[in-house]
């Protein structure tokens, strides 16, 4: 195993070392294969209209686009911090928020540092204060993040970033691949990360999936991608509980089936909350008790309604503890008050997400136009 290390640690030197003598035209960087889901339909796009241009590196070995023309690299996690002071591109994308105000610096070596969306959420609240700042371009779900950014250079005297309203790239994927059947006594629960929360995760979940069990639904568990990072004793906890019981633990990459299978969500402000009342049309029920605010700037917009709050008061189903007893009843009122508002729902998605089914077309249509400005 140490050998393999070591061959893996010097291969990605080489790697970083090859690029730097071509500069590709699109690199793209993957925190793990749970994000590959959101930039493969970009990936897709670019692969088309720019062949054998599009590079991407991940630190998980097993994580690659299987596409002809795809160049797939691994890059040892010991070396993240040499990677970014060291690759060059002229456009580097990513999901990692806060660019150069941690370990990860811009540096003159790449020409434009592109952001990509691996959430429906708005801008102003679950993330940091500076979570954007320092991007080039950002590629936006819709105009509230448009506005919410814009708002933000405003009131910070930022220089202004390249916005471009693509829409929700993995929103579309994911209803061109759905099915909708679902059972009647499946859960899905998966709940946010949360800086104001001592484990990054609310514990009360685990009591509230014990009642549910007991009422004889079946549980599916769904982690946060931070969760691995940040909660660890406690999911062991959770595992080492429900190993035995009517209980999945969903450690899956892709998230579809998951929700495909389950007759609602309960979440607290997670942004796969948006993603399954948007694509299936089932109820969300909030566990309503600390609210999830990353941005301590937060009350500096408060007169932008963030998407979340929107959706939450509009279509979700909002619950507290002392409510967990009565869950089954609850999901019943959920499932029959969602199923009034079907129209209005679908309404309150085109009015907010740009291009919204249309996105993979919308971002080809002017690809060339942004990556090739001087082709007529």
């Amino acid at each position: 195993k140490l050998i393999t290390e070591i061959k893996e640690f010097f291969f990605s030197i080489n790697t970083i070392i090859e690029l730097n003598n071509i500069k590709p035209k699109f690199v793209f960087f993957s925190e793990g294969k749970s994000y590959q889901k959101f930039s493969k339909p970009i990936i897709n796009v670019l692969n088309k209209e720019f062949p054998n241009q599009v590079y991407y590196l991940s630190i998980n070995k097993y994580d690659k686009i299987k596409e002809d023309g795809i160049k797939n690299y691994f890059i040892n996690c010991f070396l993240i911090n040499f990677f970014f002071n060291n690759i060059k591109a002229e456009n580097l994308f990513l999901t990692i928020t806060d660019l150069d105000n941690h370990s990860i610096k811009k540096t003159n070596k790449i020409d434009k540092y592109i952001y990509y969306f691996h959430s429906p959420n708005s801008t102003t609240k679950c993330y940091t204060t500076k979570a954007f700042d320092n991007y080039d371009i950002i590629l936006c779900n819709g105009n509230f993040q448009i506005e919410e950014i814009r708002a933000r250079e405003k009131l910070r005297n930022l220089k202004k970033k390249k916005l471009i309203p693509t829409g929700y790239f993995y929103l579309d994927s994911l209803i061109n691949k759905i099915d909708y059947k679902r059972s009647d006594n499946e859960i899905l629960i998966a709940p946010s990360w949360n800086y104001n929360h001592k484990s990054f995760i609310n514990e009360n979940f685990i009591e509230l999936m014990d009642i549910l069990i007991n009422k004889n639904f079946k549980v599916i568990f769904r982690p946060h991608p931070e969760h691995y990072k940040r909660s660890k004793k406690v999911l062991k906890k959770i595992q080492d509980k429900f190993i035995k019981k009517n209980f999945i633990f969903d450690n899956d990459s892709e998230n579809v089936n998951s929700m495909e299978k389950a007759r609602c969500l309960i979440t607290d402000s997670s942004g796969i909350a948006i993603e399954y009342i948007v694509a299936f049309k089932r109820p969300v029920l909030y566990f309503d008790e600390l609210d999830k605010i990353h941005n301590n700037e937060f009350n500096d917009y408060a007169n932008l309604k963030t998407i979340d709050k929107s959706m939450k008061d509009n279509f979700g189903y909002i619950f507290k503890k002392e409510n967990f007893e009565s869950i089954d009843v609850i999901i019943n009122e959920a499932d029959q008050n969602l199923k009034k508002k079907i129209s209005k729902l679908d309404y309150f998605i085109k009015k907010n997400f740009a291009n919204y089914g249309k996105t993979k077309n919308y971002f080809k249509k002017i690809s060339k136009k942004i990556f090739n400005p001087q082709s007529p």
